[in-house]
């Protein structure tokens, strides 16, 4: 589908929507909006964030896991 029949398409669809609705769509579209980029440098900025992501590569590297299925065994 080309880009002009999707903003069509969109377009119906948003004049259907009740202002609740229009609220909702609006947070979700600029959400979506920003970039990945600016997450992860969040992330990359929270001391806790950075500390964790540490301590889960030595967890890894020196064997310090559960596999999945046994998790999935108790959901």
């Amino acid at each position: 589908m080309g880009t002009v029949e999707t903003r069509k398409r969109i377009y119906k669809a948003i004049n259907t929507m009740s202002s609740e609705q229009l609220d909702v769509v609006l947070d979700f579209l600029e959400d979506f909006q920003r970039s990945d980029e600016d997450e992860t440098a969040m992330l990359m900025t929270d001391p806790g964030f950075m500390r964790e992501y540490q301590d889960a590569r030595e967890d890894i590297r020196t064997g310090k896991t559960v596999s999945f299925r046994s998790i999935r065994r108790n959901v």
